[in-house]
Parts: structure tokens; sequence; C-alpha cells
């Protein structure tokens, strides 16, 4: 996994949106590697000094891995 980009969107003092781009690499063995690039959008909190994830909005991870042979 590497990570491309992250963009970040306040929504109040307490939390935030985490727009995070990431790219995937699969090693197929044999086959040419596959690299998947998408987005994952966090829901992120900070009551005190460190943010907790407490919830994620992502694409359809499994269609995705089946267009690109992966499964």
């Amino acid at each position: 996994m590497r990570l491309r980009n992250v963009r970040i969107a306040p929504i109040d003092e307490h939390h935030c949106l985490a727009h995070v781009a990431w790219t995937a690499i699969y090693d197929r063995g044999s086959e040419p590697d596959v690299s998947i690039d998408f987005e994952v959008h966090y829901l992120v909190q900070q009551l005190e000094d460190t943010p907790r994830i407490f919830g994620w909005v992502s694409g359809d991870e499994q269609a995705v891995l089946k267009e690109h042979g992966i499964i």
C-alpha cells in the first residue's frame, strides 16, 4: 500500500473528514504486478491529543478486485 494524498475537510472543532488516496500494489507471482488507485473517506474525532477514526466510506472493493483479476 502506498499513500498518495490526504485532504482534510473540517466538520467542527472536534471532527473532520479525511479524504485519503491510496495505491494498492498486488504481487501476482509470475504475472505482472497490478496497481489499483482508490480513495477512502475517514470520519475522524479528536477530543484530546490523539485523533480516532470512528468510521469510513469506500467504494465496492470486491468489484474492483474482480475487475483487475485479483480475486
